[in-house]
């Protein structure tokens, strides 16, 4: 038997803090660990420009929480950030050049600060496509700022849509289009995908008045147009809300479902509600 090995996640979002330890096995991701840490209102605010922690003091005590609850100690963790505090675009990167160099120089003119200020990273998508995202250095560091205050020994960052889609990219299905939906609490990403590889990647902020699935639905629609299709044909769906909105797309007759399965104790629905997963899955 394979032995397990762990995988430990702190993710932040505007409704609060999670974490989980994850095991992985010759099966389906295991969660060993999983807590949540609620946020008041107006705590933590997703933004790719300001600061994004209104209440520091009350988030490091969040985070703090989660550590406590999963016993952490001195474990490394990944530092997830959520939906919204990155610029987001694919490209179609030339040959000969290096990914992140052609990123920069791409994002620099839709940035509305200095390109200099933004951490670049890419994510491939298949041949010479990436998903590039530009974070502003003040952003992340109000979110380090806020871990360390928390005790959390910090190995690495990543953000919840990026971490997501890489996970659902190493379960797509292989020829078939589909359409993948990233929730997060005040953002959602979408990304069509053909013969598995992606073809095209958005990024919205998230309405989630009533009727929020007729216009995910239309969103994905959307996507798959720009991605080279009629419609969205199947939807796969991870992230806040998703068991209550793939219940109403397919109650209307769409092909939707969620995204993966994770077992574990205390796991929601086999872990489609939690995006920020990815981070570990991938």
């Amino acid at each position: 038997m394979m032995a397990l090995r762990s995988r430990h996640v702190v993710a932040f979002d505007a409704s609060g803090v999670s974490g989980a330890a994850l095991g992985r096995g010759l099966g389906a991701p295991r969660v060993r660990a999983l807590a949540h840490a609620p946020l008041a209102p107006g705590a933590l605010w997703p933004s790719p420009f300001e600061p994004n922690l209104g209440r520091p003091e009350e988030v490091a005590e969040a985070a703090r929480a989660v550590a406590r609850a999963l016993q952490l100690r001195d474990t490394p963790v990944c530092l997830v950030l959520p939906d919204g505090v990155a610029r987001l675009l694919d490209l179609d990167v030339p040959g000969g050049t290096s990914p992140v160099s052609f990123a920069r120089y791409r994002l620099a003119a839709g940035l509305p600060y200095p390109v200099d200020e933004a951490v670049v990273d890419v994510l491939p998508l298949g041949g010479s496509r990436v998903l590039a995202a530009a974070l502003r250095r003040a952003v992340l560091e109000g979110y380090e700022a806020a871990a360390a205050a928390a005790g959390l020994a910090q190995e690495r960052v990543d953000l919840s849509p990026l971490g997501a889609l890489a996970a659902l990219g190493a379960a797509a299905p292989s020829g078939e289009p589909v359409v993948d939906l990233v929730l997060g609490d005040a953002a959602v990403s979408m990304a069509a995908r053909r013969g598995g590889a992606v073809t095209v990647v958005r990024n919205r902020r998230r309405d989630r008045s009533a009727g929020e699935w007729r216009r995910l639905r239309a969103e994905a629609d959307r996507t798959a147009v720009l991605g080279g299709e009629a419609a969205a044909t199947r939807i796969r769906m991870v992230g806040t809300g998703t068991l209550a909105l793939v219940r109403d797309m397919q109650a209307a007759g769409a092909a939707a479902e969620a995204g993966w399965r994770v077992q574990g104790e205390g796991v929601p629905a086999e872990g489609a509600e939690l995006a920020w997963l990815g981070a570990a899955l991938a």
